[in-house]
């Protein structure tokens, strides 16, 4: 197939026969190249003309927005790589056939494939990523734009900024980028929010002062997409006794800013504090709605299951 442009670069140009298979092989490689530039150039210009076709969307629901856009851009890295790994394993296939004595010869053929078999047998960690980022794009583990926590030889932590069939690219909150083989991540645990929801627990000896020291240091704490994303407000107040009250103060923080709300924020309400006002705490737990319910739904049924089987003893026990 490829031999008449190889005979015609030995024979019109001042190539030595050698030389013309090698720039035909060449060729091939830098063709695979544009074609793989040429489809990430193609796929961003789809999801831009997805975005602009969408964009005037009744819908008023912008969680879905955020995840159909979260979906595309998934969907552009699988097929932009899968393109450039077809583009280049085609390439190399025709260039050994090329070394090998030209494609329109069936040894040519069956030693290419034989070589390509063994660099796959040779390449096994590529294929185990391969089929591990296919199997967790088909499973939706996550998305582009989500943040997750990683579990691989560490737990890594960030938001996801690029997803191949290869490799996963995450961005940690002090901006560090990191990569990681898709077959090296064993779980991957993902913030519904994108955010954490924190809730501190203290008893203080007097409501109103509580309120004010709470208030105060609230304004001094940082406030930013990368630290406090809303500053801690106060959520409860419970008058227990005359001289003991009970307050939730709710905070958001950014993926693995925890700190600032379990030891920074305690730590400026105890200096700020006079002496006696902090009964005890603040002691700090993570929320999330959709948990809360869950757990509430699972703790009902278990105390449902447990009357009946008590009441079943009790019945044979009588019988």
């Amino acid at each position: 197939m490829l031999d008449p442009l190889i005979d015609l670069l030995n024979d019109q140009t001042p190539l030595y026969p050698p030389w013309g298979r090698i720039v035909v092989v060449a060729c091939l490689f830098a063709l695979a190249w544009v074609v793989s530039r040429a489809a990430a150039r193609v796929a961003h210009e789809v999801l831009r003309w997805h975005d602009r076709r969408h964009s005037d969307d009744a819908r008023d629901d912008l969680d879905e927005r955020i995840a159909s856009l979260k979906r595309h851009e998934t969907a552009v890295g699988i097929v932009r790589t899968s393109i450039t790994y077809v583009a280049f394993a085609l390439a190399s296939v025709l260039s050994i056939a090329q070394v090998a004595g030209g494609v329109d010869r069936l040894a040519a053929i069956a030693g290419g494939i034989f070589a390509v078999l063994v660099a796959a047998f040779v390449a096994q960690r590529l294929l185990v990523d391969l089929i591990a980022g296919f199997t967790m794009f088909l499973e939706r583990w996550y998305s582009v734009g989500d943040t997750i926590v990683i579990v691989a030889a560490y737990e890594l932590q960030g938001v996801v900024e690029d997803v191949s069939l290869r490799r996963t690219r995450i961005r940690a909150v002090n901006g560090e980028v990191i990569n990681v083989h898709n077959s090296a991540i064993s779980a991957v645990r993902v913030l519904p929010s994108g955010v954490k929801e924190l809730a501190m627990e203290l008893y203080l000896s007097e409501r109103t002062a509580g309120e004010d020291v709470v208030e105060s240091v609230a304004l001094m704490v940082p406030e930013g997409p990368t630290t406090f994303v809303r500053r801690p407000w106060i959520e409860q107040v419970e008058e227990l006794s005359p001289d003991l009250v009970r307050m939730t103060v709710r905070a958001t923080v950014a993926p693995g800013r925890e700190w600032l709300a379990e030891s920074l924020f305690p730590d400026l309400l105890r200096e700020r504090a006079h002496d006696g006002l902090i009964v005890h705490g603040p002691v700090t737990l993570a929320v999330d709605e959709r948990a809360l319910r869950t757990f509430a739904r699972a703790s009902a049924t278990t105390r449902r299951n447990a009357r009946r089987a008590e009441l079943a003893r009790i019945a044979d026990a009588a019988a």
